[in-house]
This record gives C-alpha cells, structure tokens and sequence, in this order.
C-alpha cells in the first residue's frame, strides 16, 4: 500500500499533466489530499501570480481527475509549499517548516543547501546540518517572519 505522501505526489504529477495540456503557464505547486474529509487541496502558481480566474480554469480542468473528492484549487500564499528541487533552490538561507518521514512533527530549520539528486541541507537552530533525501521530505514550506518584507522580495522576483 502507497504512502499517503506517495499519493500526494502521485496525484500532483496525474494533475499537473491535466493542467499543462491546457494552461501550460501554471504549475501545481503541492496537492494535499485530506482523505478522512474526501478532500483535495491544490495549490498553484504561475511566474506573473495567480488570480481567482486562474483557480476557476483549474478547476474545470482537473475536476474529473477526483470526481469523488471536495476540490479546492488556490494560490500557495507567502508561506510557499516547496515539493520540486527548484522550489527548495529558490529558498536556499531561508527558515522552513519541514516534517520528514518517520517523524510525527514537522520542525523549523534553516535551508543551506540544495542537491538536485541527495536531497536538501538542512541546520536546526543551534544543531548540526544533516542531509534530508527528497522521498523523505512528507511536508515542506517556507516560514515568513516578517510577511511585508516576504512581499516586496517576491514582487523583486517578478520583475
């Protein structure tokens, strides 16, 4: 039997191609699947932000793919899921809040490092750095402190 993170992933690469098919310009960032309330959590982006007409397009797009679940297609927020290698790339020197296979909490950590095939580097505060493997990584996002400085560094990655 999959893990449930395995579904997860499994149904994001199923959505993401439904989605490329016809709005190639956005991505499925994450897709959280909430299984006890039969829901489906999917968060997108695309490089210029997303609008409500774009999680509508989304919607209508993957609504067949989970006929029997409760859909819900929004934008990832500040606190950004990271899932994909260029994701965690972008976060390198960052706080994230990660929760790792086999550990029933997620815990907060600084970003050192990215390795597109081992995994990302991680350093707790006051700890040694470890090497986290992507198939291991069940959660992972950004931690914003300060959501008005989070702001203004994304608004300089879209120019």
């Amino acid at each position: 039997m999959a893990r449930h993170f395995d579904r997860e992933r499994e149904l994001q690469d199923r959505l993401q191609a439904t989605v490329s098919a016809s709005l190639p310009e956005i991505e499925v960032v994450e897709v959280e699947l909430n299984e006890p309330q039969e829901k489906v959590v999917v968060f997108i982006d695309r490089p210029d932000g997303i609008a409500i007409e774009h999680c509508e397009a989304v919607t209508h797009a993957i609504r067949d793919e989970v006929p029997d679940h409760e859909l819900e297609v929004s934008s990832p927020g500040i606190e950004r899921p990271l899932r994909r290698p260029s994701h965690f790339h972008d976060a390198i020197g960052e706080k994230v809040r990660i929760r790792e296979q086999g550990r029933q909490r997620a815990s907060v950590v600084r970003l050192v490092a990215v390795d597109d095939e081992r995994g990302v580097t991680i350093q707790p505060e006051g700890g040694d750095e470890r090497v986290v493997p992507f198939e291991e990584i069940v959660r992972c996002k950004l931690v914003v402190e300060d959501p008005f400085a989070a702001a203004s560094m994304r608004k300089g990655r879209e120019t």
